[in-house]
Protein backbone atom coordinates (compact mmCIF):
# COMPACT_ATOMS: atom_id res chain seq x y z
CA UNK A 1 0.00 0.00 0.00
CA UNK A 2 1.56 3.30 -1.12
CA UNK A 3 -1.05 5.75 0.09
CA UNK A 4 -0.85 6.93 3.68
CA UNK A 5 -3.86 6.71 5.98
CA UNK A 6 -4.08 10.51 6.06
CA UNK A 7 -4.70 10.81 2.31
CA UNK A 8 -8.39 9.91 2.56
CA UNK A 9 -9.62 13.39 3.40
CA UNK A 10 -11.99 14.81 0.78
CA UNK A 11 -12.05 11.41 -0.98
CA UNK A 12 -14.35 8.43 -0.99
CA UNK A 13 -11.75 6.39 0.89
CA UNK A 14 -10.05 3.09 0.23
CA UNK A 15 -11.50 -0.40 0.54
CA UNK A 16 -9.29 -2.89 2.32
CA UNK A 17 -9.54 -5.99 4.50
CA UNK A 18 -8.60 -5.47 8.17
CA UNK A 19 -8.63 -7.68 11.28
CA UNK A 20 -12.03 -7.59 12.96
CA UNK A 21 -10.25 -7.03 16.28
CA UNK A 22 -8.79 -3.75 14.98
CA UNK A 23 -12.27 -2.16 14.81
CA UNK A 24 -13.85 -0.51 17.85
CA UNK A 25 -17.31 0.97 18.36
CA UNK A 26 -17.23 4.56 19.63
CA UNK A 27 -19.98 5.12 22.23
CA UNK A 28 -22.65 7.64 21.28
CA UNK A 29 -21.91 7.78 17.55
CA UNK A 30 -24.53 5.31 16.33
CA UNK A 31 -28.12 6.62 16.37
CA UNK A 32 -29.38 3.03 16.39
CA UNK A 33 -30.41 1.97 19.91
CA UNK A 34 -31.99 -1.43 19.27
CA UNK A 35 -30.60 -4.47 17.47
CA UNK A 36 -33.63 -6.73 17.14
CA UNK A 37 -32.76 -10.45 17.40
CA UNK A 38 -34.89 -11.52 14.42
CA UNK A 39 -33.29 -8.91 12.16
CA UNK A 40 -29.81 -9.88 13.36
CA UNK A 41 -30.51 -13.56 12.71
CA UNK A 42 -31.47 -12.77 9.11
CA UNK A 43 -28.35 -10.65 8.61
CA UNK A 44 -26.09 -13.36 10.09
CA UNK A 45 -27.61 -15.91 7.72
CA UNK A 46 -27.13 -13.57 4.75
CA UNK A 47 -23.47 -12.89 5.55
CA UNK A 48 -22.85 -16.60 6.13
CA UNK A 49 -24.17 -17.33 2.62
CA UNK A 50 -23.15 -14.24 0.65
CA UNK A 51 -20.40 -12.59 2.67
CA UNK A 52 -20.31 -8.85 3.39
CA UNK A 53 -21.70 -7.19 0.26
CA UNK A 54 -21.38 -3.56 1.44
CA UNK A 55 -18.24 -2.89 3.54
CA UNK A 56 -18.78 -0.94 6.78
CA UNK A 57 -17.30 2.57 6.95
CA UNK A 58 -14.41 3.09 9.40
CA UNK A 59 -11.92 5.85 10.18
CA UNK A 60 -8.37 5.65 11.56
CA UNK A 61 -8.06 6.29 15.29
CA UNK A 62 -5.95 9.25 16.36
CA UNK A 63 -6.24 8.85 20.13
CA UNK A 64 -2.95 7.04 20.62
CA UNK A 65 -4.47 3.62 19.95
CA UNK A 66 -4.01 1.48 16.86
CA UNK A 67 -6.90 0.46 14.63
CA UNK A 68 -10.13 2.06 13.52
CA UNK A 69 -13.35 3.57 14.83
CA UNK A 70 -16.53 2.18 13.29
CA UNK A 71 -18.53 4.95 11.59
CA UNK A 72 -21.39 3.08 9.89
CA UNK A 73 -22.33 -0.58 9.68
CA UNK A 74 -22.53 -1.75 13.30
CA UNK A 75 -25.10 -4.45 12.49
CA UNK A 76 -22.74 -5.93 9.88
CA UNK A 77 -19.86 -5.67 12.35
CA UNK A 78 -21.88 -7.44 15.06
CA UNK A 79 -23.00 -10.15 12.63
CA UNK A 80 -19.39 -10.86 11.63
CA UNK A 81 -18.44 -11.01 15.31
CA UNK A 82 -21.17 -13.62 15.89
CA UNK A 83 -19.79 -15.59 12.93
CA UNK A 84 -16.27 -15.44 14.45
CA UNK A 85 -14.87 -13.77 11.34
CA UNK A 86 -11.18 -12.96 11.63
CA UNK A 87 -11.23 -10.22 9.00
CA UNK A 88 -13.70 -7.74 7.56
CA UNK A 89 -13.72 -5.73 4.30
CA UNK A 90 -14.11 -2.04 5.19
CA UNK A 91 -14.11 1.38 3.57
CA UNK A 92 -11.43 3.48 5.30
CA UNK A 93 -11.91 7.23 5.27
CA UNK A 94 -10.10 9.96 7.21
CA UNK A 95 -12.76 11.84 9.23
CA UNK A 96 -12.99 14.01 12.33
CA UNK A 97 -15.67 13.53 15.00
CA UNK A 98 -18.17 15.89 13.37
CA UNK A 99 -17.77 14.28 9.94
CA UNK A 100 -18.11 10.81 11.44
CA UNK A 101 -21.31 11.73 13.28
CA UNK A 102 -22.79 13.23 10.12
CA UNK A 103 -21.83 10.19 8.03
CA UNK A 104 -23.38 7.84 10.61
CA UNK A 105 -26.56 9.92 10.64
CA UNK A 106 -26.90 10.05 6.86
CA UNK A 107 -26.16 6.34 6.48
CA UNK A 108 -28.76 5.36 9.05
CA UNK A 109 -31.40 7.88 7.98
CA UNK A 110 -31.39 6.32 4.50
CA UNK A 111 -32.59 3.08 6.04
CA UNK A 112 -36.27 2.42 6.68
CA UNK A 113 -36.00 0.37 9.88
CA UNK A 114 -34.98 3.11 12.31
CA UNK A 115 -37.51 3.55 15.09
CA UNK A 116 -38.93 6.97 15.94
CA UNK A 117 -36.81 6.93 19.13
CA UNK A 118 -33.66 6.37 17.09
CA UNK A 119 -34.73 9.12 14.71
CA UNK A 120 -35.12 11.43 17.72
CA UNK A 121 -31.56 10.71 18.86
CA UNK A 122 -30.37 11.21 15.28
CA UNK A 123 -32.22 14.53 15.12
CA UNK A 124 -30.51 15.69 18.32
CA UNK A 125 -27.07 14.86 16.91
CA UNK A 126 -27.89 16.53 13.58
CA UNK A 127 -29.16 19.66 15.36
CA UNK A 128 -25.95 19.79 17.37
CA UNK A 129 -23.82 19.49 14.22
CA UNK A 130 -25.86 22.27 12.58
CA UNK A 131 -25.20 24.62 15.50
CA UNK A 132 -28.84 24.60 16.60
CA UNK A 133 -30.16 25.64 13.17
CA UNK A 134 -33.43 23.72 12.81
CA UNK A 135 -33.97 24.67 9.16
CA UNK A 136 -30.51 23.37 8.23
CA UNK A 137 -31.10 20.23 10.30
CA UNK A 138 -34.39 19.44 8.57
CA UNK A 139 -32.76 19.98 5.19
CA UNK A 140 -29.80 17.76 6.09
CA UNK A 141 -32.09 14.94 7.20
CA UNK A 142 -34.53 15.40 4.33
CA UNK A 143 -37.40 16.00 6.76
CA UNK A 144 -40.15 18.55 6.98
CA UNK A 145 -39.96 21.09 9.81
CA UNK A 146 -43.03 19.42 11.34
CA UNK A 147 -41.37 16.01 11.48
CA UNK A 148 -38.22 17.47 13.02
CA UNK A 149 -40.22 19.21 15.77
CA UNK A 150 -42.16 16.00 16.44
CA UNK A 151 -38.96 13.97 16.82
CA UNK A 152 -37.32 16.60 19.04
CA UNK A 153 -40.43 16.57 21.22
CA UNK A 154 -39.80 12.87 21.88
CA UNK A 155 -36.54 13.81 23.60
CA UNK A 156 -38.56 15.03 26.58
CA UNK A 157 -39.69 11.44 27.08
CA UNK A 158 -37.95 9.40 29.78
CA UNK A 159 -35.14 6.98 28.90
CA UNK A 160 -37.43 4.03 29.63
CA UNK A 161 -40.11 5.34 27.24
CA UNK A 162 -37.57 5.93 24.46
CA UNK A 163 -36.13 2.44 24.90
CA UNK A 164 -39.61 0.89 24.83
CA UNK A 165 -40.30 2.79 21.61
CA UNK A 166 -36.99 1.63 20.09
CA UNK A 167 -37.78 -1.97 21.07
CA UNK A 168 -41.23 -1.74 19.49
CA UNK A 169 -43.06 -2.26 22.81
CA UNK A 170 -45.09 0.95 22.29
CA UNK A 171 -46.07 3.11 19.32
CA UNK A 172 -44.81 6.60 18.58
CA UNK A 173 -48.27 7.96 19.52
CA UNK A 174 -47.84 6.54 23.04
CA UNK A 175 -44.43 8.18 23.38
CA UNK A 176 -45.66 11.56 22.14
CA UNK A 177 -48.46 11.58 24.70
CA UNK A 178 -46.21 10.44 27.55
CA UNK A 179 -43.51 13.00 26.68
CA UNK A 180 -45.67 15.83 28.01
CA UNK A 181 -45.94 14.28 31.48
CA UNK A 182 -43.48 14.43 34.40
CA UNK A 183 -40.83 11.71 34.08
CA UNK A 184 -42.05 9.83 37.16
CA UNK A 185 -45.56 9.71 35.71
CA UNK A 186 -44.21 8.54 32.35
CA UNK A 187 -42.40 5.54 33.79
CA UNK A 188 -45.36 4.64 36.02
CA UNK A 189 -47.78 4.73 33.08
CA UNK A 190 -45.41 2.88 30.73
CA UNK A 191 -45.70 -0.42 32.57
CA UNK A 192 -49.50 -0.22 32.62
CA UNK A 193 -49.63 0.62 28.90
CA UNK A 194 -47.48 -2.37 27.92
CA UNK A 195 -49.14 -4.79 30.34
CA UNK A 196 -52.69 -3.69 29.50
CA UNK A 197 -52.00 -3.14 25.80
CA UNK A 198 -53.56 0.32 26.05
CA UNK A 199 -54.22 1.83 22.62
CA UNK A 200 -53.05 5.30 21.62
CA UNK A 201 -56.66 6.50 21.46
CA UNK A 202 -57.42 5.24 24.97
CA UNK A 203 -54.23 6.78 26.33
CA UNK A 204 -55.13 10.11 24.75
CA UNK A 205 -58.45 10.13 26.63
CA UNK A 206 -56.73 9.19 29.90
CA UNK A 207 -54.12 11.93 29.52
CA UNK A 208 -56.87 14.52 29.05
CA UNK A 209 -57.92 13.91 32.64
CA UNK A 210 -54.45 14.53 34.06
CA UNK A 211 -54.08 17.88 35.79
CA UNK A 212 -50.80 19.75 36.37
CA UNK A 213 -49.98 21.53 39.66
CA UNK A 214 -49.62 25.24 39.00
CA UNK A 215 -46.95 25.29 41.70
CA UNK A 216 -44.63 23.61 39.19
CA UNK A 217 -45.04 26.39 36.60
CA UNK A 218 -41.90 28.25 35.56
CA UNK A 219 -43.92 31.09 34.00
CA UNK A 220 -45.94 33.96 35.48
CA UNK A 221 -49.23 32.45 36.70
CA UNK A 222 -51.01 35.74 37.40
CA UNK A 223 -53.41 35.20 34.49
CA UNK A 224 -54.09 31.65 35.70
CA UNK A 225 -55.89 32.98 38.78
CA UNK A 226 -59.03 33.68 36.76
CA UNK A 227 -58.66 30.93 34.17
CA UNK A 228 -61.61 28.50 33.90
CA UNK A 229 -59.11 25.62 33.61
CA UNK A 230 -57.77 26.39 37.11
CA UNK A 231 -59.18 23.70 39.44
CA UNK A 232 -58.99 26.06 42.42
CA UNK A 233 -61.94 27.92 40.92
CA UNK A 234 -63.89 24.67 40.79
CA UNK A 235 -63.30 23.31 44.27
CA UNK A 236 -66.85 22.02 44.66
CA UNK A 237 -66.44 19.97 41.51
CA UNK A 238 -63.04 18.44 42.26
CA UNK A 239 -63.18 18.40 46.06
CA UNK A 240 -60.25 16.79 47.85
CA UNK A 241 -59.28 14.76 44.80
CA UNK A 242 -57.36 17.73 43.43
CA UNK A 243 -56.19 19.91 46.30
CA UNK A 244 -54.72 23.30 45.48
CA UNK A 245 -54.43 25.03 42.11
CA UNK A 246 -54.01 22.72 39.12
CA UNK A 247 -54.21 23.33 35.38
CA UNK A 248 -56.53 21.18 33.27
CA UNK A 249 -55.34 22.67 29.96
CA UNK A 250 -52.13 20.77 29.23
CA UNK A 251 -51.67 22.38 25.81
CA UNK A 252 -51.77 25.90 27.26
CA UNK A 253 -49.51 24.96 30.19
CA UNK A 254 -46.97 23.39 27.80
CA UNK A 255 -47.04 26.39 25.45
CA UNK A 256 -46.43 28.85 28.32
CA UNK A 257 -43.62 26.64 29.64
CA UNK A 258 -41.94 26.57 26.24
CA UNK A 259 -42.30 30.36 25.93
CA UNK A 260 -40.63 30.81 29.32
CA UNK A 261 -37.77 28.51 28.35
CA UNK A 262 -37.20 30.29 25.03
CA UNK A 263 -37.23 33.66 26.83
CA UNK A 264 -34.49 32.37 29.12
CA UNK A 265 -32.57 31.12 26.10
CA UNK A 266 -32.78 34.53 24.40
CA UNK A 267 -31.61 36.36 27.54
CA UNK A 268 -28.69 33.98 28.07
CA UNK A 269 -27.60 34.22 24.41
CA UNK A 270 -26.15 37.68 25.12
CA UNK A 271 -24.26 36.36 28.13
CA UNK A 272 -22.54 33.20 26.88
CA UNK A 273 -21.48 31.59 23.62
CA UNK A 274 -23.73 28.54 23.68
CA UNK A 275 -27.19 28.17 25.19
CA UNK A 276 -28.72 24.70 24.88
CA UNK A 277 -31.71 22.83 26.19
CA UNK A 278 -31.00 19.58 27.99
CA UNK A 279 -33.13 17.81 25.38
CA UNK A 280 -30.97 19.17 22.54
CA UNK A 281 -27.63 17.84 23.77
CA UNK A 282 -26.25 14.40 24.45
CA UNK A 283 -25.51 14.29 28.21
CA UNK A 284 -21.96 13.19 27.36
CA UNK A 285 -21.34 16.26 25.19
CA UNK A 286 -21.07 18.85 27.98
CA UNK A 287 -19.51 19.23 31.42
CA UNK A 288 -19.60 21.87 34.19
CA UNK A 289 -16.68 24.30 33.91
CA UNK A 290 -14.91 24.88 37.22
CA UNK A 291 -11.69 26.61 38.23
CA UNK A 292 -10.45 24.33 40.99
CA UNK A 293 -11.10 20.88 42.39
CA UNK A 294 -12.06 17.81 40.41
CA UNK A 295 -12.23 18.69 36.73
CA UNK A 296 -10.75 22.14 37.37
CA UNK A 297 -9.06 24.03 34.53
CA UNK A 298 -7.30 26.71 36.60
CA UNK A 299 -7.99 30.43 36.78
CA UNK A 300 -5.94 31.46 33.71
CA UNK A 301 -7.53 28.91 31.41
CA UNK A 302 -10.99 29.63 32.84
CA UNK A 303 -10.61 33.30 31.88
CA UNK A 304 -9.73 32.24 28.33
CA UNK A 305 -12.76 29.96 28.27
CA UNK A 306 -15.08 32.91 28.91
CA UNK A 307 -14.38 34.21 25.38
CA UNK A 308 -15.03 30.80 23.80
CA UNK A 309 -18.09 30.01 21.71
CA UNK A 310 -18.43 26.70 23.62
CA UNK A 311 -18.64 28.49 27.01
CA UNK A 312 -22.31 28.33 27.82
CA UNK A 313 -25.40 27.52 29.80
CA UNK A 314 -27.72 24.52 29.93
CA UNK A 315 -31.47 24.95 30.45
CA UNK A 316 -33.28 21.91 31.79
CA UNK A 317 -36.27 21.26 29.54
CA UNK A 318 -37.68 17.98 30.83
CA UNK A 319 -40.79 17.97 33.00
CA UNK A 320 -39.03 17.04 36.21
CA UNK A 321 -37.94 18.87 39.35
CA UNK A 322 -35.27 20.78 37.40
CA UNK A 323 -37.52 22.13 34.63
CA UNK A 324 -36.44 25.65 33.70
CA UNK A 325 -33.33 25.59 35.89
CA UNK A 326 -30.09 26.92 34.38
CA UNK A 327 -26.65 25.39 34.86
CA UNK A 328 -23.69 27.64 34.06
CA UNK A 329 -20.94 27.88 33.20
CA UNK A 330 -20.85 24.74 31.10
CA UNK A 331 -18.31 23.60 28.51
CA UNK A 332 -19.79 22.13 25.34
CA UNK A 333 -16.44 20.98 23.90
CA UNK A 334 -15.38 17.92 25.90
CA UNK A 335 -12.13 17.28 24.02
CA UNK A 336 -10.83 20.78 24.66
CA UNK A 337 -12.04 20.59 28.27
CA UNK A 338 -10.14 17.34 28.87
CA UNK A 339 -6.96 18.93 27.51
CA UNK A 340 -7.35 21.93 29.79
CA UNK A 341 -8.00 19.74 32.83
CA UNK A 342 -4.88 17.69 32.03
CA UNK A 343 -2.79 20.82 31.51
CA UNK A 344 -3.93 22.28 34.85
CA UNK A 345 -3.28 18.98 36.65
CA UNK A 346 0.24 18.85 35.18
CA UNK A 347 0.86 22.43 36.29
CA UNK A 348 -0.30 21.65 39.84
CA UNK A 349 1.87 18.52 39.94
CA UNK A 350 4.92 20.50 38.84
CA UNK A 351 4.28 23.16 41.50
CA UNK A 352 3.82 20.50 44.18
CA UNK A 353 7.06 18.80 43.20
CA UNK A 354 8.92 22.09 43.26
CA UNK A 355 7.47 22.98 46.67
CA UNK A 356 8.41 19.61 48.14
CA UNK A 357 12.03 20.10 47.17
CA UNK A 358 12.17 16.77 45.38
CA UNK A 359 14.58 17.92 42.67
CA UNK A 360 18.01 16.22 42.70
CA UNK A 361 19.80 19.33 44.03
CA UNK A 362 17.25 20.03 46.76
CA UNK A 363 17.39 16.41 47.86
CA UNK A 364 21.07 16.71 48.69
CA UNK A 365 22.78 15.84 45.41
CA UNK A 366 25.96 17.86 44.87
CA UNK A 367 25.66 20.77 42.50
CA UNK A 368 27.39 20.63 39.10
CA UNK A 369 31.13 21.18 39.42
CA UNK A 370 31.37 19.76 42.96
CA UNK A 371 30.62 16.11 42.29
CA UNK A 372 33.18 13.65 43.69
CA UNK A 373 35.78 12.57 41.16
CA UNK A 374 35.03 9.36 39.34
CA UNK A 375 31.30 9.49 40.01
CA UNK A 376 28.77 10.25 37.31
CA UNK A 377 26.54 13.22 37.95
CA UNK A 378 22.90 12.36 38.47
CA UNK A 379 20.67 13.55 35.68
CA UNK A 380 17.32 14.96 36.69
CA UNK A 381 14.38 13.11 35.24
CA UNK A 382 12.71 15.03 32.46
CA UNK A 383 8.96 14.66 32.42
CA UNK A 384 7.19 14.91 29.09
CA UNK A 385 5.46 18.22 28.64
CA UNK A 386 1.69 17.99 28.99
CA UNK A 387 -0.31 18.21 25.80
CA UNK A 388 -1.11 21.83 25.08
CA UNK A 389 -4.76 22.65 25.59
CA UNK A 390 -6.73 23.79 22.57
CA UNK A 391 -7.22 27.56 22.23
CA UNK A 392 -10.61 29.02 23.02
CA UNK A 393 -12.99 28.96 20.05
CA UNK A 394 -13.91 32.59 19.44
CA UNK A 395 -17.43 33.48 18.24
CA UNK A 396 -17.79 33.55 14.44
CA UNK A 397 -18.19 37.34 14.43
CA UNK A 398 -14.92 37.77 16.33
CA UNK A 399 -13.13 35.46 13.91
CA UNK A 400 -14.49 37.49 10.99
CA UNK A 401 -13.18 40.67 12.62
CA UNK A 402 -9.66 39.29 13.12
CA UNK A 403 -9.17 38.00 9.54
CA UNK A 404 -7.99 41.29 7.93
CA UNK A 405 -5.21 41.58 10.51
CA UNK A 406 -3.83 38.16 9.62
CA UNK A 407 -4.00 38.96 5.89
CA UNK A 408 -2.16 42.28 6.36
CA UNK A 409 0.51 40.69 8.55
CA UNK A 410 1.09 37.85 6.09
CA UNK A 411 1.41 40.25 3.14
CA UNK A 412 3.96 42.29 5.05
CA UNK A 413 5.97 39.16 5.86
CA UNK A 414 6.07 38.31 2.16
CA UNK A 415 8.17 41.45 1.73
CA UNK A 416 10.33 41.21 4.83
CA UNK A 417 11.02 37.46 4.97
CA UNK A 418 11.98 35.59 1.76
CA UNK A 419 11.25 32.26 3.42
CA UNK A 420 7.52 32.93 3.19
CA UNK A 421 7.37 32.96 -0.59
CA UNK A 422 9.58 29.89 -0.84
CA UNK A 423 7.48 28.03 1.72
CA UNK A 424 4.31 28.88 -0.17
CA UNK A 425 5.86 27.76 -3.44
CA UNK A 426 6.99 24.44 -1.99
CA UNK A 427 3.58 23.89 -0.39
CA UNK A 428 1.71 24.67 -3.60
CA UNK A 429 3.98 22.52 -5.78
CA UNK A 430 3.77 19.64 -3.31
CA UNK A 431 -0.01 19.86 -3.34
CA UNK A 432 -0.09 19.86 -7.14
CA UNK A 433 2.21 16.83 -7.26
CA UNK A 434 0.19 14.92 -4.66
CA UNK A 435 -3.06 15.60 -6.50
CA UNK A 436 -1.38 14.32 -9.66
CA UNK A 437 -0.65 11.04 -7.86
CA UNK A 438 3.13 11.56 -7.54
CA UNK A 439 5.35 11.53 -4.48
CA UNK A 440 6.29 15.21 -3.99
CA UNK A 441 9.51 14.27 -2.21
CA UNK A 442 11.03 12.43 -5.19
CA UNK A 443 9.07 13.39 -8.28
CA UNK A 444 8.05 17.05 -8.43
CA UNK A 445 5.69 17.57 -11.35
CA UNK A 446 6.18 20.60 -13.62
CA UNK A 447 3.27 22.84 -14.49
CA UNK A 448 1.47 22.07 -17.76
CA UNK A 449 3.50 22.93 -20.87
CA UNK A 450 1.27 25.76 -22.02
CA UNK A 451 1.57 27.58 -18.69
CA UNK A 452 5.35 27.21 -18.66
CA UNK A 453 5.66 28.52 -22.19
CA UNK A 454 3.54 31.56 -21.35
CA UNK A 455 5.55 32.35 -18.21
CA UNK A 456 8.88 32.03 -20.04
CA UNK A 457 7.86 34.84 -22.40
CA UNK A 458 8.04 37.27 -19.44
CA UNK A 459 11.24 39.07 -18.46
CA UNK A 460 12.79 38.50 -15.05
CA UNK A 461 11.09 41.44 -13.35
CA UNK A 462 7.67 40.58 -14.75
CA UNK A 463 8.11 36.96 -13.74
CA UNK A 464 9.09 38.01 -10.21
CA UNK A 465 5.99 40.22 -10.06
CA UNK A 466 3.85 37.29 -11.18
CA UNK A 467 5.41 35.13 -8.47
CA UNK A 468 4.62 37.77 -5.86
CA UNK A 469 1.06 38.05 -7.20
CA UNK A 470 0.50 34.31 -6.84
CA UNK A 471 1.93 34.32 -3.31
CA UNK A 472 -0.31 37.23 -2.30
CA UNK A 473 -3.29 35.35 -3.67
CA UNK A 474 -2.36 32.38 -1.49
CA UNK A 475 -2.59 34.51 1.66
CA UNK A 476 -5.23 37.09 0.74
CA UNK A 477 -7.42 35.61 -1.98
CA UNK A 478 -11.13 36.05 -1.33
CA UNK A 479 -12.39 32.46 -1.12
CA UNK A 480 -16.04 32.97 -0.19
CA UNK A 481 -16.94 29.29 -0.07
CA UNK A 482 -16.21 27.08 2.93
CA UNK A 483 -15.03 24.41 0.49
CA UNK A 484 -11.82 24.04 -1.51
CA UNK A 485 -11.05 21.51 -4.20
CA UNK A 486 -7.50 21.03 -2.92
CA UNK A 487 -7.92 21.93 0.76
CA UNK A 488 -5.99 25.22 0.44
CA UNK A 489 -7.63 28.25 2.09
CA UNK A 490 -5.89 31.66 1.87
CA UNK A 491 -6.96 32.80 5.35
CA UNK A 492 -5.65 29.56 6.87
CA UNK A 493 -2.27 30.07 5.18
CA UNK A 494 -2.17 33.73 6.25
CA UNK A 495 -2.92 32.90 9.88
CA UNK A 496 -0.45 30.01 10.03
CA UNK A 497 2.35 32.10 8.47
CA UNK A 498 1.89 34.94 10.96
CA UNK A 499 1.61 32.58 13.94
CA UNK A 500 4.73 30.65 12.90
CA UNK A 501 6.95 33.70 12.41
CA UNK A 502 5.70 36.32 14.85
CA UNK A 503 3.11 34.63 17.04
CA UNK A 504 0.09 36.38 15.52
CA UNK A 505 -1.03 39.45 13.57
CA UNK A 506 0.79 41.86 15.88
CA UNK A 507 0.22 45.57 15.25
CA UNK A 508 -2.08 44.83 12.33
CA UNK A 509 -4.76 43.84 14.82
CA UNK A 510 -6.81 46.59 16.43
CA UNK A 511 -9.50 46.20 19.09
CA UNK A 512 -12.66 47.84 17.77
CA UNK A 513 -16.24 48.21 18.92
CA UNK A 514 -17.21 45.72 16.21
CA UNK A 515 -14.75 43.16 17.56
CA UNK A 516 -16.09 43.56 21.10
CA UNK A 517 -19.70 43.41 19.89
CA UNK A 518 -19.02 40.03 18.31
CA UNK A 519 -18.52 38.59 21.80
CA UNK A 520 -21.01 37.73 24.52
CA UNK A 521 -21.17 39.83 27.68
CA UNK A 522 -18.97 37.25 29.44
CA UNK A 523 -16.53 37.42 26.53
CA UNK A 524 -16.33 41.22 26.62
CA UNK A 525 -15.75 41.16 30.38
CA UNK A 526 -12.94 38.64 29.95
CA UNK A 527 -11.28 40.76 27.25
CA UNK A 528 -11.45 43.86 29.45
CA UNK A 529 -9.73 41.94 32.24
CA UNK A 530 -7.10 40.42 29.93
CA UNK A 531 -6.22 43.76 28.31
CA UNK A 532 -5.82 45.58 31.62
CA UNK A 533 -8.80 47.84 30.86
CA UNK A 534 -10.67 46.77 34.00
CA UNK A 535 -7.67 47.45 36.25
CA UNK A 536 -6.99 50.78 34.48
CA UNK A 537 -10.57 51.97 34.91
CA UNK A 538 -10.85 50.91 38.55
CA UNK A 539 -7.64 52.78 39.42
CA UNK A 540 -9.23 56.07 38.33
CA UNK A 541 -11.11 58.35 40.69
CA UNK A 542 -14.47 56.69 41.45
CA UNK A 543 -13.17 53.83 39.31
CA UNK A 544 -15.24 51.13 41.01
CA UNK A 545 -18.42 53.11 40.39
CA UNK A 546 -17.42 53.74 36.77
CA UNK A 547 -16.79 50.04 36.23
CA UNK A 548 -20.12 49.11 37.81
CA UNK A 549 -21.96 51.65 35.66
CA UNK A 550 -20.22 50.41 32.53
CA UNK A 551 -21.05 46.76 33.19
CA UNK A 552 -24.69 47.61 33.93
CA UNK A 553 -25.20 48.81 30.35
CA UNK A 554 -27.07 46.73 27.83
CA UNK A 555 -24.86 44.40 25.87
CA UNK A 556 -25.59 46.34 22.67
CA UNK A 557 -24.41 49.60 24.32
CA UNK A 558 -21.32 48.17 26.02
CA UNK A 559 -18.77 48.03 23.12
CA UNK A 560 -19.17 51.68 22.10
CA UNK A 561 -19.06 52.80 25.74
CA UNK A 562 -15.83 50.87 26.29
CA UNK A 563 -14.15 52.43 23.24
CA UNK A 564 -15.13 55.93 24.40
CA UNK A 565 -13.21 55.59 27.68
CA UNK A 566 -9.84 56.49 26.14
CA UNK A 567 -7.97 53.31 27.02
CA UNK A 568 -4.75 52.75 25.07
CA UNK A 569 -5.39 49.53 23.15
CA UNK A 570 -2.25 49.68 20.99
CA UNK A 571 -0.14 46.56 21.30
CA UNK A 572 -2.86 44.42 22.86
CA UNK A 573 -3.70 41.25 20.94
CA UNK A 574 -6.06 38.90 22.82
CA UNK A 575 -4.97 35.31 23.36
CA UNK A 576 -8.07 34.24 21.44
CA UNK A 577 -6.65 36.05 18.39
CA UNK A 578 -3.02 35.01 18.86
CA UNK A 579 -3.93 31.36 19.31
CA UNK A 580 -6.91 31.08 16.98
CA UNK A 581 -7.05 27.78 15.12
CA UNK A 582 -6.42 28.82 11.50
CA UNK A 583 -9.02 26.47 10.03
CA UNK A 584 -11.71 27.99 12.25
CA UNK A 585 -11.40 31.16 10.15
CA UNK A 586 -12.79 29.40 7.08
CA UNK A 587 -16.39 30.20 6.21
CA UNK A 588 -16.90 33.08 8.67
Amino acid sequence: MTTSEHDYEHSTGETRVVPLSSISVQPGFNPRRAFRPADMDRLVASIREQGVIQPPLVRPRHDGEEGFWLVAGERRFRACTLLNKAELPVLVREMDDAQARLAALCENMDRKDLSAAEEAIAARHALDLAGGDKAATASQLGWSATKLEARLLLLTASAAVLQALADGAIHVGHAELLAGLPEASQDKALGRIIEGQVSVADLREQVKGIVIPLSTAIFDTTACAKCPFNTQLQGSLFGDAVAGAHCKNRACFTAKTNEAIEAKRAALAEEVGTVALSTEKDPDSYVPLVVNGEGGVGRAQFEQCRTCQHFGALIHAKADGRLGQVERPMCFERTCHSQKVAAHAAELAALAEEASGSSPVAAGNPSPGTAPAGKAKAKPKVKPAPKKAAPAASPSGARTAMKPAFVAAARELLTTDPRVGLALAVMALSKVAREAGLDPATAPRPTPEESVATLLKLDANALAAKYREVCEQLVSGDLRSAYSRNDVFPIVIAARVTQALQGGPGSHFKVTAEFLAAHTREGISALLAESGFEKWLKEQEDGAAKWKALMSLKKSELPAAVMEKGFEWAGFVPASVQNVTPRSLVGV
